[in-house]
């Protein structure tokens, strides 16, 4: 099979990778990348793109609309994996020709993110559910963080959107989400014109949902917790291990090997098996639409 990534920045990379693992014949197109180790176009128009089983879309967020039309227009029947977030916001999209349109959430494919889904179907009696994602914008890629996509607002970045995979999370565990209350701010020291802080209370059928995320802390956290009637799970996905505490006592520690090259392996997999598992386009867009309301009422 035949893979094309377009964007050959750090996840391009990992997806590049992942697919070599899996026995993909692997080109890329990318206007700066120099080294001649790997097939490189300077543009989609180099590509002869019927020959190709799959697209990954890796460009800047503002990118992303622009690059799947074109290619939605000329291939047919094909698989399309767009980098998330989907877009910079919420557009109407359909395939013309066919195409599976897949968007990446890599931590739907997180071990514990699994054991997380699979414990929320089994315990009824939770009520609150917390996501927390801290980490420092600056630390996160060798260039300059100032001039990174993330630290522009115009380039679609912001942790909002960067950090949606918590988002997508609570439609993917949780039905009928509604927003409750929003803030969505720039707040902290970091020479960025794009939001690094975003809060949002949801509520669920019957669970209370909250999501913190920033850019500012100065340490790395990514935790999800669940509070039941008896028992209360905390999985730490930076670590790989879940808690689970009883009332008086910790009644069970488990721990799992994960990282972002075995997940993007698992996402792959299940993208050829075309598993419902994979965030599909119309999912992406309830993240989509509830980012631009979070945007909307903190602008108010």
């Amino acid at each position: 099979m035949k893979a094309l990534i377009i964007g050959f920045g750090s996840i391009g990379k990992k997806h590049y990778l992942a697919l070599k693992h899996l026995g993909y014949e692997v080109s890329v197109v990318s206007r700066s990348y120099k080294k001649n180790d790997l097939q490189c176009f300077k543009s989609l128009q180099e590509v002869k793109l019927e020959e190709i089983d799959l697209f990954v879309i890796a460009t800047i967020t503002i990118n992303h609309y622009e690059t799947l039309e074109s290619i939605d227009k000329k291939v047919k029947g094909k698989t399309i994996l767009v980098e998330k977030p989907l877009f910079e916001k919420y557009r109407e999209f359909n395939s013309i020709n066919g195409n599976y349109i897949y968007v990446a959430y890599l931590l739907r494919f997180h071990p514990l993110v699994e054991k997380i889904k699979t414990i929320i179907q089994k315990d009824q009696y939770i009520y609150f559910v917390e996501f927390n994602c801290s980490s420092y914008l600056p630390n996160w890629r060798i260039c300059d963080y100032t001039q990174n996509y993330s630290a522009k607002k115009e380039l679609g970045g912001g942790v909002l959107l960067d950090l949606s995979h918590e988002l997508d999370l609570a439609y993917y565990f949780f039905e009928k989400l509604k927003l409750l209350y929003a803030q969505n701010l720039k707040i902290s020291e970091l020479e960025i014109n794009s939001d690094d802080f975003a809060f949002l209370s949801l509520k669920s059928k019957k669970e209370l949902i909250h999501i913190k995320l920033d850019y500012f802390s100065k340490f790395t956290k990514r935790e999800i917790v669940l509070h039941s009637r008896d028992k209360t799970y905390k999985a730490d996905l930076v670590n790989n291990k879940l808690c689970i505490f009883g009332t008086t006592t910790l009644l069970q520690v488990e721990e799992c090997q994960s990282d972002t090259i075995k997940n993007l392996i698992s996402l792959h997999e299940k993208i050829i098996e075309k598993d419902c598992s994979v965030c599909n386009l119309y999912e992406a867009f309830d993240v989509l639409k509830l980012c631009d309301e979070v945007k909307r009422r903190s602008s108010e």
